[in-house]
C-alpha cells in the first residue's frame, strides 16, 4: 500500500466515515476555489475540533501527505486548490465571535464570514477595517491568510496592522495563543530554536541595508506578494515576528485557529459623487490632492475603456458621456459622525477638485437609495466584463499596486499592454487612494494560444509595475497566479528569506506545498479549469463562491458554486473522449448535485451575475422527468381534490397510528416509510402534522370589501395535530375568521379544492403540469375577484411568488404579511402582549423583500421577536424534508440553540413549519394565528 493509501486508511480508522471524502468527482468539487486553476486534490477531510486537527497533522507528518486548509474558496489566485488533501473546518467551534472591549477589539474564530464580524460589531459603532469585495462570504481565516484590504481599508489599517494576538498551530502540532501569557512562555521554552532562526532572518535583512531599505518601502504600499517580511523590520520578539508573518502566509506556515483584530468607529452618515474627468492625469492629480488634504472613505477611478462598458447602461448619466479617450471619472465617498461633520467634508472635497474642472460641477448625494445607485454603477462593472464573454472564456482577473504619483503611467502602460495583444475590451479600474489597480481579461483556458498571450500581458505588465515600485499584488493574495514572480518582485536575497522561512517553520514542506514559493516558471499558466459550453444559464459563472453562503445544501451534497464546477468539469470529460468517467460523474452529480438543490433561489440574489441556478437544477429535473413521471403527474393534476384528499387522509391515519405507537416506534418507522416510499416521516405527533381540514365556510356577505382567500393545497392537506387548544385549529378558519374581524366579506374561488398555483410541479421539473395548474388557478381567480377588482390573499408564500410570476397583471396578490400591513393595520386593533417569538422567513419572503415587514408585522403583537442568524432556507423545500431530511436537518442545525428562550415560531408555507418544528423543538405555525390571538375589531 502506497503511503498516501496508508494515510487515508489511517484517517478512515480515526475520523467518521462521513467525514473523510475521496470520492475523485467530490473531491474535486469541494476543493474548487474562485481562481482558473483545476483542483489537484486527492482526498478532503472535515476537520470539526482542535483535537481532530492534532490528529490530521500527526498522521500527515507520519506519511508525508501535504495538507490545505480550506476557507471560502473566494481567492482568485489559487491559493487553495491543494496538492494531496483539502482540510475543511466544520461545525461550531470554529465560527465564535466575541466582542471585546465595548467593540474596540473583536476574536473571531477562522470560519466566521467577515460580514457577520460587521454585524455583531454594529450596536458598539464598530467595524472590522478590511473590506474586501468578498466579505460577505469570506472566512476570517482566509481573509488573514491573505491579508486582504478592500474598498477603503488603507495599509495601515490592514489585517496585520490591526491584529493584536493571533491563535495558531504549526505543522509539528504546536499550538499556540498569543493572548495566553502561559501559552507563549511554554512556547519560547519548546521552540527556542525555531524563534532563534526567525531572529537570525530578521538581522540578515536589518543588518543589509538595500533590503532592509526595500522591505520598508515595498510594504509602504498594498503589498501581498510573498511573504510579509516587514514583520522583521516592524518587530523585534520572534513570537510577534511569528504572529505577523502568518498573516498573508496563505496557509502554508499556519494554521490559524482565531485572530483578535482592532476595530474602528463606524461612520454612519455618507455622501456620495461620481466625478467625470478629461484626463486619467487630471483624476489622479485629484485623488493626490483628496489624499492629502481630507479623509475619504473610497476613491474608485474608473479609465476610459471601462466607462465605455458602463456607457451601455441606461442609467449611466448623460453628462459623462462623450468624454473622450483619455477621460476618467472617480467614484467619491465620504462619510461622517454627524451632519456637520459631513457638511465640512464634502465642502473641502468640492474645493479641491473644482479647479480641476470636471465634466460635471460637483455634486455629492446624500440620499441612500442615490447612493447605492452610484454604486451600483461601479458594481456593473464586473458583471457587464464577466458577463458578455463566451462560454470558452474565463473572467481572469489580475490586481497591481504602485505608488499613487505613478497612477498615471500604470494605467496606460497597461492599456497600451492589453491593446498591443487583443484585449481591447479590457479596461483598468481599480481603489485610487491605494494606487491598486484591476483589470479582467476573457480568457480561453484552453487555448494555448490565448493563454500564451495573457503570459506575455502578465510578464510585460510586471515589468511595468516592478519600474514604478509597485506591487505585483495588491490584495489578492499570491497564489499560484504569482508565485512565479516572487523571486523577481523580491530579488535573490530576500527570496532566500522566504525560503529560509519556509524551511524553519514547516521543514517538510507539508503546509500548502508550492503557494507562494514555486520554482515552475510556469505554474501560473499550467493545470486550468475547463472552460466550455454547458448552457447559457450557467456559462458565465465565475466560480467566485458568493453563493454558498445561503445555499442549504453544501454540507450534505453540492453547493450552488459546486454544481456549476462539476457541470463544466463533466463537459471537459466529454470533450477529452472520457465518457466513461463522464457518465459516472453525471450519476454522482443527479445525486449529489441536482437532487439536493432545494431550489430556494436564494443564491441567485448573492451571485455578481445573478444566474439563477435554482432554475437550471429545475431544467435538469424536468428533462430527467421520465414519460411515467409525467403520465403519473397529468393524473394528479386531473384528479387534484381527490389526490388532495388522499393525501390528507394518509396524514391523519399515519398521525393517528403514531398516536398509538408512541414516539420511539413512530420515529423507529422513518427508515422503513424512506425505504417503501422514497420519504422518511418523523413521528408526525411531534411535527404537529395531519391530515388537513374541510374548506371553511365564510360567513353571509354582508356587503362589506370583499377579499379573495385561496388556501394553499398545502394547508389544505396538512393540518395541525388534533388539539383543542386555539392554535391548533385550522388555518384556513383561522385566516377566515381574521378577515371577517377586519369587516371584510370572504370569496373562495369556485372549485378551490381543484386549484394549485404549480408551484410543487415546477419544483420537481414538470414545468407543463405547473402551468397548467396555474392556469386554472388564474381563470378561477379572474372569476373571483371579477377581473382583479378585489385583493386575493393566499396565506403561503412560495405559492403567492410563483402566483406572482405566472398570474393574471390584474390579479392583486399578496401573502400574509403584505395583506396585514396594507389592508388590516387599520382595520383591527393590535394588543401587544408580553412574549418572545422566533419567526422564519420563507426564502420566497426574502426575494420579496418582506424579511423586515415580517419583523414589523410580529412586534405589532408581541414584545421580543428573534430572526435567527445565517438561517435561509431552511431546507425543506416542498417534500424534501421527507425524501431528503439531511437537508432540512443541516440547514436547521443551529435553530434549536437559537430560540431556546422563545416561546414559539412562525411562518408562512406549512411545509417549512414541519421542519422548523422537528429542528426548532418549538412549535412553528402561520403568522395569522399570531395575528388572530392578538388582535380585536375595531
Amino acid at each position: 500500500m502506497c503511503p498516501f493509501d496508508q494515510f487515508v486508511s489511517n484517517l478512515r480508522n480515526t475520523f467518521p466515515e462521513e467525514r473523510v471524502h475521496t470520492d475523485e468527482l467530490l473531491v474535486k468539487a469541494y476543493s474548487v476555489d474562485g481562481s482558473p486553476f483545476e483542483p489537484r486534490a486527492k482526498a478532503v477531510v472535515d476537520v470539526a475540533s482542535p483535537e481532530d486537527l492534532q490528529e490530521l497533522l500527526r498522521l500527515s507528518r507520519e506519511h508525508k501527505v501535504s495538507v490545505t486548509f480550506r476557507g471560502a474558496g473566494t481567492g482568485v489566485s489559487g491559493q487553495t486548490i491543494a496538492e494531496e488533501v483539502t482540510v475543511r473546518f466544520v461545525g461550531p467551534h470554529w465560527k465564535r465571535i466575541d466582542v471585546l472591549d465595548n467593540g474596540d477589539r473583536v476574536r473571531a474564530g477562522c470560519c466566521v464570514v467577515g460580514g457577520d464580524v460587521n454585524e455583531a460589531l454594529k450596536p458598539y459603532g464598530r467595524f472590522m477595517t478590511s473590506d474586501p469585495s468578498s466579505v460577505g462570504s469570506a472566512f476570517i481565516g482566509g481573509m488573514a491568510a491573505t491579508n486582504a484590504a478592500g474598498l477603503s481599508c488603507v495599509v495601515a489599517r490592514n489585517i496585520y496592522h490591526m491584529m493584536t494576538d493571533l491563535h495558531f498551530t504549526l505543522m509539528d502540532g504546536a499550538t499556540v495563543d498569543t493572548a495566553d501569557p502561559q501559552s507563549v512562555a511554554a512556547f519560547r521554552k519548546s521552540h527556542k530554536a525555531m524563534l532563534d532562526e526567525l531572529l537570525g532572518l530578521r538581522e540578515r535583512i536589518l543588518n543589509n541595508e538595500e533590503m532592509d531599505a526595500k522591505v520598508r518601502r515595498k510594504f509602504s504600499i498594498r503589498n501581498t506578494a510573498g511573504y510579509s517580511l516587514n514583520a522583521f523590520t516592524d518587530y523585534d520578539d520572534p513570537v510577534e515576528i511569528l504572529q505577523h508573518l502568518i498573516i498573508g502566509s496563505e496557509g502554508t506556515l499556519a494554521f490559524i485557529h482565531d485572530i483578535t483584530l482592532r476595530t474602528a468607529p463606524l461612520e454612519t452618515l455618507r455622501s456620495t459623487a461620481l466625478v467625470g474627468f478629461d484626463s486619467l492625469d487630471t483624476a489622479i492629480e485629484g485623488v493626490l490632492q483628496l489624499e492629502a488634504n481630507c479623509p475619504m472613505y473610497a476613491v474608485e477611478f474608473l479609465n476610459s475603456v471601462s466607462l465605455g462598458c458602463l456607457m451601455e447602461l441606461e442609467e449611466f448619466p448623460e453628462g459623462l458621456r462623450g468624454l473622450g479617450s483619455d477621460a476618467c471619472a472617480l467614484l467619491l465617498e465620504t462619510t461622517a459622525v454627524d451632519e456637520a461633520q459631513l457638511t465640512e467634508r464634502v465642502n473641502k472635497v468640492t474645493e479641491l477638485l473644482t479647479p480641476l474642472k470636471p465634466a460635471l460641477p460637483v455634486k455629492f448625494e446624500t440620499d441612500p437609495a442615490v447612493c447605492e445607485h452610484l454604486w451600483n454603477l461601479r458594481r456593473a462593472l464586473f458583471p457587464i466584463l464577466a458577463g458578455t464573454r463566451a462560454p470558452e472564456e474565463y473572467a481572469y482577473s489580475e490586481d497591481y499596486c504602485v505608488p499613487i504619483k505613478n497612477l498615471p503611467q500604470a494605467c496606460n502602460s497597461f492599456v497600451e499592454i492589453l491593446n498591443k495583444h487583443g484585449f481591447t475590451k479590457s479596461g483598468v479600474h481599480g481603489h485610487a487612494l491605494h494606487g491598486n489597480i484591476h483589470f479582467s481579461i476573457p480568457l480561453q483556458l484552453n487555448n494555448p494560444t490565448e493563454v500564451g498571450k495573457v503570459a506575455m500581458v502578465i510578464d510585460e505588465v510586471a515589468d511595468v509595475v516592478l519600474s514604478l515600485g509597485g506591487a505585483l499584488k495588491a490584495e489578492h493574495g499570491t497564489g499560484r497566479a504569482v508565485a512565479p514572480f516572487v523571486r523577481r518582485e523580491w530579488g535573490d536575497d530576500l527570496y532566500k528569506v522566504m525560503q529560509d522561512l519556509k524551511k524553519a517553520i514547516d521543514p517538510d514542506g507539508l503546509l500548502n506545498p508550492n503557494v507562494i514559493l514555486n520554482d515552475n516558471p510556469n505554474c501560473h499558466l499550467e493545470n486550468l479549469k475547463y472552460a466550455g459550453p454547458v448552457d447559457r444559464a450557467i456559462d458565465t459563472c465565475v466560480d467566485c463562491g458568493f453563493c454558498e453562503y445561503v445555499c442549504p445544501s453544501g454540507e450534505v451534497g453540492l453547493s450552488s458554486r459546486q454544481r456549476i464546477y462539476t457541470l463544466r468539469a463533466i463537459a471537459g470529460l466529454i470533450q477529452a473522449g472520457e465518457t466513461e468517467k463522464a457518465e459516472r460523474w453525471q450519476k454522482k452529480f443527479d445525486e449529489k448535485g441536482r437532487d439536493t438543490c432545494a431550489t430556494d433561489g436564494l443564491c441567485s440574489k448573492r451571485c455578481p451575475l445573478g444566474l439563477d441556478i435554482a432554475g437550471y437544477m429545475r431544467k435538469l429535473r424536468h428533462q430527467a422527468a421520465t414519460e411515467r413521471t409525467h403520465k403519473v403527474a397529468g393524473k394528479i393534476c386531473s384528479n387534484f381534490a381527490f389526490a388532495q384528499r388522499a393525501a390528507s387522509t394518509m396524514l391523519n391515519v399515519a398521525s393517528a397510528a403514531h398516536k398509538l405507537m408512541g414516539h420511539n416506534l413512530a420515529r423507529g418507522t422513518g427508515k422503513l416509510t424512506k425505504s417503501m416510499m422514497g420519504m422518511q416521516m418523523p413521528d408526525l405527533r411531534e411535527v404537529n402534522l395531519r391530515g388537513g381540514s374541510p374548506l371553511p365556510l365564510p360567513g353571509r356577505a354582508l356587503g362589506r370589501d370583499k377579499v379573495v382567500y385561496f388556501p394553499s393545497c398545502a394547508v389544505r392537506s396538512m393540518g395541525y395535530t388534533n388539539d383543542e387548544s386555539h392554535h391548533n385549529r385550522p388555518l384556513m378558519e383561522v385566516t377566515v375568521r381574521v378577515l371577517e374581524k377586519a369587516k371584510f366579506d370572504v370569496v373562495l374561488p369556485h372549485k378551490t379544492n381543484d386549484l394549485c398555483c404549480g408551484k410543487a410541479f415546477e419544483t420537481k421539473g414538470l414545468f407543463e403540469e405547473a402551468d397548467l395548474k396555474a392556469s386554472e388557478l388564474n381563470k378561477a381567480l379572474l372569476e373571483a375577484t371579477e377581473n382583479g377588482k378585489y385583493p386575493v390573499l393566499c396565506e403561503t408564500s412560495p405559492c403567492l411568488a410563483r402566483m406572482k410570476k405566472t398570474l393574471d397583471e390584474r390579479l392583486v396578490l399578496m401573502e400574509p404579511v403584505e395583506f396585514v400591513l396594507q389592508y388590516l393595520a387599520d382595520r383591527l386593533r393590535f394588543n401587544q402582549v408580553p412574549r418572545k417569538v422566533a419567526l422564519h422567513a420563507t426564502c420566497s419572503m426574502r426575494e420579496m423583500g418582506l424579511v423586515e415587514k415580517f419583523r414589523e408585522v410580529a412586534e405589532k403583537c408581541v414584545t421580543d421577536v428573534v430572526i435567527p442568524e445565517k438561517i435561509f432556507c431552511c431546507g425543506f423545500s416542498g417534500d424534501k424534508g421527507f425524501t431528503h431530511p439531511e437537508l432540512n436537518a443541516s440547514a436547521l442545525k443551529t435553530l434549536a440553540h437559537q430560540i431556546r428562550d422563545c416561546s414559539e415560531g412562525y411562518s408562512t408555507s406549512r411545509t417549512c413549519e414541519v421542519g422548523l418544528t422537528l429542528h426548532g423543538k418549538k412549535p412553528y405555525r402561520n403568522i395569522l394565528y399570531l395575528i388572530d390571538e392578538c388582535t380585536s375589531g375595531m
